[in-house]
Order: C-alpha cells, then sequence, then structure tokens
C-alpha cells in the first residue's frame, strides 16, 4: 500500500447546539482608533479594571505614534459592506469565492468641524480600530492570548456636508476591513459602557506669542482646543512650571536653559526667560518652544493636554 499522490481531505463543521448564553453584539456606539502594532496582552485582559487602566494609559501616551485616539459616539451606521463574490459556472452552478470587504459609514455630531479636520489627519495612514458596542464591549481581533485592533484597509474622514434644512450638518468617516477579523478571529471583553466611552483624548494646547523684543525674554499665551480657550484663569498656578516645557534652538536642535516662567496678569500669558548664558542661546532665535511630555504636564496637575510646537523669531 502507497500513500503517493494521496489527498487528506478533512470535513470541516462546527457544532451547532446552543449554550444558553450567546454573544449577540449590540449596537456600535464609540471606538477607538490604534496603532497597528497596539495589542492588550494576556496579564492587561485578567479583568475590566486591568482593561481600562491600559486603555486610559495609552489614550494619554507621552509618544503619539503609540496612543490609541477616541473616536466620536455615533449617531447612525449606514452598512455598504460588498456581498459575498461569487463565481458562476458555465453550467450554472454558482459558488462563493470569498466573504465581502465590511465597509461601514460612521455618522457622529459632538466636536464637529475641528474634530473633523483633527480625524482627518489620520486619512491615508495604516490604522487599526477596537469597537465599543452599546453594551460597553471593546471589540478587536485575537491574536493568542491577545486582543489587537481590527485591521482596516482605510479610515477616511469625510469632508462635513452641509445642513440642508431637514438634516443637520453631517460628519461621517468611513471603515473598510475584513470581516473575519471579527467574526471566526474576534476578541471581545465586557467593560462598563460609561466608564470606557468617557475615556477622551488629549486637547492641543496652541501656544500664541505676545511679545519678544529679541532679547532672552518672551511672552506667550496658551490656548486650548478649538475654541482657543485662553488656560491662565483655570491653570495659571499650574502651568507656570519650568518643567511643563522645552526650548531648544531651532537651528542646531540643541535644548536651552529656561531660568524661569512666570505669570502675567495683564496679558493673561506666560513670560519665560532663558539662559542668555547658554551656549545654544542665541539672541533673537530662531527658538522652537514645546511642552513636556503629556505625563509630565499631568504630574504638575494640567491632565488632558499637549502643548504644541511654536517657533520664536524676532520680527
Amino acid at each position: 500500500m502507497t500513500i503517493l499522490n494521496t489527498a487528506v481531505c478533512a470535513l470541516n463543521g462546527g457544532n451547532t447546539g446552543i449554550s444558553n448564553c450567546s454573544v449577540d453584539f449590540n449596537t456600535l456606539n464609540k471606538g477607538f482608533l490604534v496603532p497597528t502594532d497596539f495589542v492588550l496582552t494576556e496579564a492587561q485582559l485578567v479583568s475590566p479594571a486591568t482593561v481600562m487602566a491600559a486603555l486610559i494609559a495609552a489614550a494619554s501616551a507621552n509618544i503619539a505614534s503609540q496612543r490609541i485616539y477616541p473616536l466620536p459616539e455615533t449617531l447612525t451606521v449606514t452598512d455598504n459592506s460588498e456581498a459575498a463574490v461569487q463565481q458562476t459556472y458555465g453550467y450554472g452552478a454558482v459558488v462563493t469565492v470569498r466573504d465581502g470587504m465590511a465597509n461601514i459609514a460612521v455618522n457622529w455630531k459632538k466636536g464637529g468641524l475641528c474634530l473633523r479636520n483633527q480625524l482627518a489627519k489620520f486619512n491615508g495612514n495604516s490604522w487599526a480600530w477596537l469597537a465599543i458596542d452599546a453594551e460597553g464591549r471593546l471589540i478587536g481581533t485575537k491574536v493568542g492570548k491577545t486582543m489587537k485592533g481590527i485591521p482596516l484597509n482605510e479610515f477616511y474622514q469625510d469632508p462635513f456636508k452641509w445642513a440642508d434644512g431637514a438634516n443637520q450638518t453631517a460628519y461621517i468617516y468611513k471603515l473598510s476591513y475584513n470581516t473575519r477579523y471579527i467574526n471566526s478571529d474576534v476578541a471581545f471583553v465586557p467593560l462598563n459602557y460609561g466608564e470606557v466611552s468617557a475615556i477622551s483624548g488629549l486637547i492641543n494646547i496652541v501656544p500664541e506669542l505676545v511679545t519678544y523684543p529679541g532679547a532672552n525674554i518672551f511672552t506667550v499665551r496658551l490656548l486650548a482646543g478649538c475654541a482657543k480657550d485662553n488656560l491662565y484663569d483655570l491653570y495659571s498656578t499650574a502651568l507656570a512650571n519650568v518643567a511643563n516645557f522645552s526650548v531648544v534652538n531651532a537651528t542646531t536642535g540643541n535644548a536651552i536653559t529656561i531660568t524661569s516662567v512666570t505669570v502675567d496678569a495683564n496679558s493673561k500669558g506666560f513670560i519665560f526667560t532663558l539662559n542668555s548664558s547658554d551656549p545654544d542661546y542665541v539672541a533673537g532665535g530662531p527658538f522652537v518652544v514645546s511642552g513636556s511630555t503629556v505625563s509630565a504636564l499631568a504630574t504638575n496637575l494640567v491632565v488632558g493636554f499637549e502643548i504644541l510646537p511654536l517657533t520664536i523669531v524676532t520680527p
């Protein structure tokens, strides 16, 4: 007896008994854009508390490329998914070639144009996605004993659509992915919806130059979010701290010592004094003022913000 050229064919299938408790996902309510290498480890998946701690930490990671980004709350989901692809043979037999790709459009509102413009920065890049349903389940894809994000063929934030008298202004992002990642390869953990949906993204702080006479002293205001709210009244004490900032020589990239950061009640800004004896200091600049890490700001009680860089040069 020989086994040469003998094919071994296994009959695939699954038992179809139904347990008393079935998995049935609810409506898609929120989610996170996550880096393609983001992973919730076996140790982080031991309880809802450890999962929440990992998500909260990742949402405010110091390095932007390692951060997860909460998506706005969903108002409507439109399913534009591709139908299963089928081949019809000459004698009429029809065979399914593959499952169709999932393509969904998510309508949202809160955050408006400013958030739309921030989300559009993710267009054209490689991202993965974690979904959150109305029951608070965090849904991703299973890799061994870990959970990863669902790999996206594309994330795309559309331009807004005008209100037309019958409908409000529409903001829609689109997700495209292979359905196997949340069917046969699905991973999910039960969380409290109120807690997981409350995880928020960071708010940009944009420095604005008030005065710079060309010496080693200049004044900036710190404005937050789309409304450019001046943070002076709420955070003047917390922000007036050298540890919250860094200054570098824009030409060499070398750090320049900040002697002090003090409040300026008249302009509702902050006065920076640089060490003019620092070998990297050059009168008139250019300098780049940046914030410290997100975690350093949080340590100094400025929680949930990231300070963007500002280049300063003599006018």
